[in-house]
């Protein structure tokens, strides 16, 4: 287990995961432009050794593979997902500490975000240097919950932010905040240890608080310590720690941005001010480049453990599913009992709160994770005057630039509206003509034959 992002760091570079970059990049579109194109080629953590203008070094794609995440957890990756839900039950609380490395440096004069920090302009028409990682975490005043998750950052001015915050909980923490007239207090983390970092992302109920998660996961109690000038709490090892306040009822045109869905997007979001910088001395900048990949990585196995299972159970007849693209579409491999369970699933799927926009069904003789696979089932078992169902006006996903969007007011406050419509394809075979949809194979006595033969031939590593 890694106490911070240092030792992550020190493990992939153990492992061959971790590639330096020595050549000198600017921050401003060049070093994403190596993260994008690089981890198309090979997919490794990129550490940016010479970064123009900064004596502050960059780390990008942490998580770009579930073999990273294994070993942030300290598990092998075949065992990741049965480790990650045993742990998942065992939560460990925060423990509060006095001081911490991230206070070795505290600037509260003169703040200027940029000089302080080598935040990235990732692509050619974003409005400005975005945080990609920020951990923003936040308090309800009332009742003291917390709230963390990583939620896109413009930097607009030296202490100025523009912040993303239309999930809940943060979102309904700012909401009462506005009502009450009064600022929402926040801290926005940078650079945490691997598996506090992915525990922001993990889907979790107002009142659960994500160090609490982080702590079962490795198997510690995570290391807090109390804000300067807000009253919260953050990881004691962080790299960098911004304080502030989003301003009640404050709303500026926040982007483009180049978002998740390979699409530019901008909205009218809140706006922050920075009064605190705190960090370690000789930081670290933790980056993500979007749509590169690692937020697949993050996002899929997060949903697997978390939403999968209680899918599997309330459906009857589905056996497996997958999102793909974000959630945008959901490959769902059923067991038909009756010629219309295809559809009926597919309907349940519409209702199920995935941000979903397309749901293919599929017979237990397809595998759901191999594409090639997947477009056989449509080419071969699917009639599009037969097979297919449309729902209108359902809720839908806000990077989806395709959607229909609208602001509403909720109680002074502008609330983005997001719907979609939706397409459900059933590629599952007729029971009436089950014999006629056997898929060609080599007897199973054979294929047990043969499997140690291949398994003992892909054991071996070729130079």
């Amino acid at each position: 287990m890694f106490k911070d992002l240092r030792e992550f760091i020190k493990k992939l570079e153990e492992e061959r995961e971790l590639i330096h970059i020595k050549g000198r990049l600017s921050p401003k579109f060049e070093i994403p432009g190596v993260i994008k194109y690089f981890v198309k080629e090979r997919n490794s953590v990129l550490f940016f050794d010479n970064v123009e203008g900064y004596k502050i070094p960059v780390v990008a794609n942490l998580l770009g593979t579930k073999r990273r995440l294994a070993l942030a957890m300290g598990v092998k990756e075949k065992n990741l997902a049965e480790e990650y839900l045993s742990r998942r039950k065992k939560p460990i609380k925060p423990t509060l500490v006095k001081r911490g490395p991230v206070k070795e440096n505290i600037i509260s004069e003169k703040i200027d975000i940029i000089k302080a920090i080598p935040v990235l302009t990732h692509h050619e028409k974003d409005a400005g240097p975005y945080f990609t990682t920020g951990v923003v975490i936040s308090k309800d005043t009332k009742t003291g919950i917390r709230s963390m998750g990583i939620h896109r950052v413009q930097i607009k001015g030296p202490h100025t932010l523009g912040i993303f915050l239309n999930m809940p909980p943060v979102a309904t923490f700012l909401e009462r905040a506005e009502k009450r007239g009064e600022p929402l207090e926040i801290a926005i983390v940078l650079g945490l240890d691997p598996v506090s970092f992915f525990s922001s992302v993990i889907l979790a109920p107002e009142g659960i608080d994500k160090f609490d998660i982080a702590g079962g996961l490795i198997g510690r109690s995570v290391s807090l310590v109390k804000c300067e000038s807000v009253d919260l709490e953050v990881p004691a090892n962080a790299e960098f720690v911004l304080e502030g306040r989003v301003l009640p009822g404050k709303r500026e045109p926040e982007g483009p941005f180049g978002e998740s869905s390979g699409h530019y997007f901008t909205f009218n979001n809140p706006v922050a001010e920075i009064e605190v910088i705190t960090h370690r001395n000789e930081p670290i900048y933790h980056a993500l480049m979007p749509f590169a990949g690692e937020e697949d990585i993050l996002m899929d196995f997060c949903w697997q453990m978390e939403g999968k299972s209680l899918l599997l159970n309330s459906i009857p007849g589905l056996e497996d599913i997958v999102l793909k693209d974000m959630g945008l579409i959901t490959v769902a491999q059923i067991k038909k009992q009756e010629e219309s369970d295809g559809l009926k699933i597919i309907e349940q799927l519409f209702e199920c709160g995935i941000p979903n926009k397309v749901i293919i069904a599929v017979d237990e003789d397809v595998d759901i994770y191999d594409d090639k696979d997947l477009w056989w089932a449509i080419s071969t078992r699917f009639q599009p005057d037969r097979d297919v169902v449309i729902k209108k006006d359902m809720p839908g996903l806000s990077i989806d630039p395709s959607n229909i969007q609208t602001e509403s007011d909720s109680s002074g406050a502008k609330v983005l509206v997001t719907m979609t419509s939706k397409i459900g394809i059933d590629a599952t075979k007729p029971l009436k003509d089950y014999d006629r949809y056997k898929r060609l194979d080599v007897p199973e006595l054979v294929k047990s034959r043969i499997r140690p033969i291949i398994e003992r031939y892909l054991a071996v590593k070729t130079p």
